[in-house]
């Protein structure tokens, strides 16, 4: 897991070649069957201040895994809008509780105190992880979106979760010793 560069264009399309039509759906809010070369530039050439994104990838294939972004609002600058997708076969699996929670310590960083989010109202495994993290309000509902407002814990995540995240991201050890790839 580490901030998002201009050259993990490929390993975000291959992530986003993982993603299934539902998934898909649930991270864009839309059909979206392709990335082109401006979303693509969009979502991998980003300033680490105001949009930061962090990839998690395969340290064994280079493959991506997931990514987590957020994009500082220009209304309110304590407040970012967050995003995270994960693969379909890493789903599930404690990929995106860990991006998640690395992108909470790098908004805290950035003087960010909300995460806003756009949430289908039946996708619960992201409410449950945006429940997990933080005082959640509804801040609006329109045709099966929520609109949301989640505080940010005041301190970063235990020192032992960081540690293991960590060593996961170097390939030390794998976030689920059960997943397919772990025993490949």
């Amino acid at each position: 897991m580490r901030p998002i560069s201009l050259t993990d264009k490929q390993a975000l399309l291959d992530g986003f070649e993982r993603l299934g039509p539902d998934s898909r759906y649930r991270r864009f809010l839309s059909p979206v069957n392709s990335l082109g070369t401006r979303e693509l530039k969009y979502l991998t050439e980003v300033d680490h201040h105001a949009h930061e994104a962090l990839v998690a990838l395969d340290p064994r294939t280079g493959q991506g895994l997931g990514v987590a972004r957020f994009i500082r609002s220009s209304a309110d600058r304590t407040v970012g809008e967050a995003a995270v997708a994960v693969a379909d076969d890493w789903q599930r699996q404690g990929l995106g509780t860990a991006l998640l929670h690395e992108l909470t310590s790098r908004a805290r960083e950035e003087g960010i105190e909300r995460f806003s989010a756009l949430v289908l109202t039946d996708n619960e495994p992201v409410l449950e992880l945006l429940r997990r993290l933080g005082d959640v309000h509804v801040t609006g509902r329109d045709q099966g979106v929520l609109e949301l407002l989640v505080d940010l814990p005041p301190e970063g995540i235990p020192e032992t979760l960081t540690h293991t995240i960590r060593a996961a991201a170097r390939g030390e050890i794998w976030l689920n010793a059960k997943h397919p790839a772990a025993g490949a």
